[in-house]
Parts: structure tokens; sequence; C-alpha cells
């Protein structure tokens, strides 16, 4: 019964690990969870025979993923929201009202239910939602494709805007001073030369070095075991306050529960300690895991029939405009440049827009932080909505 079980556990965990290495080298976002949905999902949706994931990874995934984002909350960070209250306000009211707004008028115009409606307008993060849909009756494949969706197009788009906006500042300075035009590259140009990055970045994968390296390193070095207690404190604090909003009842209650344990004890000046990243590439293809598991042939064919392509599409365009009206707004009552405020309301990913942000040198601290203010308010809000309100 175990050795059949860990048989399981190993064969899916390694079908996953080949979606993320594969998708890690074509660059996709968040890779090891949409890279295990994509491999995963397609062999049950052919249908291909792969064990069910055992019962325990679910809350497993969920408690984990509530430490990483509770330890984010520290005392240094809390320090930089008194600087940032009226951005951080604006930002939590948008994200309110979109996510309950256009989830209604989703639920109103298409054949899905409110949870899914909800949770596929959430401008949180895309593990963060995929938990909370399968700890309720949402429709998990639906919430990741309308998240996966946006996620794409924005991380596609804004760093060309952006990128043209720089050109254009420059343009604009230079013209003010030499008085010539500065030619900005055609967009194809552009194009071309990510194509180029890609094909290369291909080429150059290594297997070894972007899979197996980073763990061997991990384990080679001395200070990491060092850690490995405090590692473990914080472990029983995140199953604590897991353990507790689950027995709750609350949805989701192990990721909201151990994100309010360690989020709490960090702010006490309890010294928290986090895994090795290579633990949240873990966390993610389990979620992706989880995910594949209610995709079937019969998912792919209503995907396929074109009932939520328009809906979504709809719903991405008004999230675009509104975070572009929430960055001026911002920019204007606070004085920050919009670049800044650009990034900052962006409806992504708080790791990547953080990382445009260090690219293109403007204020990594504020984009982070009003990000993380926005993914902590959804995700507190929304188990409590769905368990009292809805």
């Amino acid at each position: 019964m175990i050795t059949s079980l860990l048989g399981d556990i190993l064969l899916l965990f390694s079908l996953g690990l080949c979606g993320w290495a594969l998708f890690r080298a074509l660059h996709v976002p968040v890779p090891a969870l949409l890279g295990t949905i994509a491999v995963i999902g397609t062999l049950r949706a052919i249908p291909f025979s792969l064990p069910i994931p055992p019962g325990f990874l679910h809350p497993l995934v969920q408690l984990m993923l509530g430490l990483f984002v509770g330890s984010r909350v520290t005392r240094e960070a809390s320090r930089q929201f008194k600087g940032m209250i009226v951005p951080v306000i604006i930002i939590l009211i948008w994200a309110i009202t979109i996510l309950f707004a256009l989830g209604i008028f989703l639920s109103r115009i298409t054949y899905l239910d409110l949870y899914t409606a909800i949770l596929s307008s959430s401008v949180a993060g895309l593990p963060e939602m995929t938990v909370i849909a399968l700890a309720t009756s949402a429709d998990v494949t639906v919430v990741v494709i309308a998240q996966t969706f946006r996620m794409i197009i924005t991380i596609i788009t804004f760093p060309i805007i952006f990128r043209y906006w720089i050109i254009n500042d420059k343009t604009k300075k230079k013209d003010s001073t030499k008085k010539k035009h500065f030619k900005k590259p055609a967009l194809f140009l552009v194009l071309k030369k990510k194509v180029i990055m890609f094909v290369n970045s291909i080429k150059k994968f290594d297997l070894m070095k972007n899979t197996c390296k980073p763990l061997l390193n991990y384990f080679q070095d001395k200070n990491s075991f060092k850690s490995l207690k405090q590692v473990l404190f914080t472990l029983v604090i995140a199953l604590a306050g897991g353990s507790l909003f689950w027995y709750l009842g609350i949805p989701a209650g192990a990721m909201v529960g151990a994100m309010f344990f360690v989020a709490g004890a960090s702010l006490l000046g309890v010294s928290i300690k986090t895994p090795p990243p290579f633990v949240f590439v873990l966390i993610h293809i389990g979620i992706g895991i989880q995910v594949s598991s209610s995709i079937s042939s019969k998912t792919v064919e209503a995907l396929m029939s074109g009932k939520l392509f328009l809906p979504i599409l709809i719903v991405t365009l008004i999230i675009f405009l509104s975070s572009f009206f929430i960055a001026y707004l911002i920019s204007k009552w606070v004085k920050w440049d919009f670049s800044t405020c650009f990034l900052a309301a962006a409806p992504a990913g708080f790791t990547v827009m953080t990382a445009l942000a260090v690219d293109f040198n403007k204020n990594p601290l504020n984009v982070s932080m009003l990000h993380l203010c926005r993914l902590l308010a959804v995700k507190t809000i929304i188990p409590f909505v769905f368990m009292y309100l809805l």
C-alpha cells in the first residue's frame, strides 16, 4: 500500500518536473505550475491512465503556499507600509471592486457559477486563486485558463508598452537638449529580438544546471543545515495556523491560517525561515497535479466550444483599462512616476512585475509592497466571503 502510494507520488512529480524543465526552457511564466498542468493535463485528456493525487497533497500544498506568502510580511516591510498608505488603499479598493463586480458580471453573462466567476476575475496570483478554487466548488480548470490567459497577455504586452514608454521618455529628454529626433526601433524589430533570445535560450538550456544543481548546492552548503531548526519551527507555526483554520471550515483554511500565523509571528519578532527555493517549485508542481486531476476529455471539449473566450477577453480588457486608470490615479495623488505606478497596478504576478521594476531601474520596493498588499487582502477576503456571504 505504502509502496504503491510512493510510486504514484514519484510518477506524478516526475511528470511535473519534466513540465517545469520544458516550460522554464521556453521562458513561460510560472513554469512549474503551468508546465505540470500542460504535461499531466494532456495525458489525462488523451486519456492516459494516471494515478489520482493522494488526499494529503492538497492541504499540504495549501499550508506551504501560505507559509511562503506569510513570510514576506516582515517588520521591515510593515514599516514601509506607513509611507504608502494612500496607494495601498487605492490598490485594495480597486482589487476588491474588480473582484466582485466583474465576478458577478461574468456569472450573469456566462454559464459559470459565482465562485468560478469571482476567482477568474481576481487580480491576485494564479497559484493562490487555484488553491482557493480547489477548496471550493469552483471549476478549477476555468479559473486556471482565465488567470493564465490574463497573466500571459499582461507579461507579453506590459514589457513592450513599458519599453516604448522608457524609449519615449529618453527621446523627449534628448530632443529637449540636443533637438535631435531619436528614432524608436520598429515593433517588428523588438519582436524579432525577443524571438532570437527565445531560440538561443532553448539551445543553451542545461537540464542539470537548471534542475539538479540548485538542489545539490543547497545540501552542500553547511549554513543550510544550521538553519534547518528555524525552518522546522516555521513549519510548526504554519501547521498550527493551517490546522486551526482548516478545522473552522474556512475555504482554503490551511493556506489562510498558515499565512496569518507566520505573518503574525514575523511581526512579533520571531525568527522566520522559509524552506529553500526548490521547495517552492515543488509546491507549484503539487498545485498543478491537483488541477490536472480535474481535466478530462469532456473538459477539453467544453473549453474548445468557444463559450468562454469572448467573456474572458472582455473581462481582461476591463481589468487592463482599469489598471491604467489606477496607475494614473496613484501617480497624481502621491507624485510617484507613472512607470512605477504602471507596474504596481499591473494585473500580473508579484515576482514578474518586481523583476521588471529592477530591470528598468524603477522602484522595486514600491511595486513589490503594493502587489503584496493586494495579494494578502484578496487571499484573506475571498475565503471569508465564500464562507459567510455566498
